[in-house]
């Protein structure tokens, strides 16, 4: 069985995986990924993936060529020793980019900056005029 949480931060979405990204998971998986508004980065974080199939492999690569098609930067993280296995026997290996720490940290970062930023230009608009009920005047 497949669980998925999915973290929010900003444009960036991380899709944390445990359990087993196998035949029975993968339209779950495509579906949450493909549904996902206005993103600019995908990572799938595999630290607690204990087993992949080929269907897994296939949604992996599947999912690579969405990103590809839309736009999207897609990347892999926490490679477990047995997806790494997974992805060198069949020669997927190359076909993925994995994200090193640091980059996952620039990525929160930028979205935490992007967010920042946001707030600050919701923060600046002018007050709307907010028309004074006679109930409401305190004299």
């Amino acid at each position: 069985m497949l669980n998925l949480a999915i973290d929010n931060l900003g444009d960036v979405r991380v899709f944390r995986c445990a359990g087993r990204i196998t035949i029975e998971g993968v339209d779950g998986l495509l579906n949450a990924a493909i549904t996902q508004p206005h993103i600019r980065t995908t990572v799938f974080d595999l630290k607690e993936i204990s087993t992949i199939d080929a269907a897994g492999l296939g949604i992996l690569v599947a999912l690579r060529l969405w990103a590809k098609a839309t736009g999207t930067e897609f990347k892999l993280m926490n490679l477990t020793p047995d997806v790494e296995k997974m992805l060198e026997l069949t020669k997927l290996r190359s076909a993925f980019k994995v994200c090193s720490v640091q980059e996952m940290v620039e990525l929160m970062c930028r979205a935490a900056e992007r967010s920042s930023l946001e707030t600050v230009l919701v923060d600046q608009k002018p007050p709307a005029e907010v028309p004074m009920r006679p109930s409401l005047l305190i004299v």
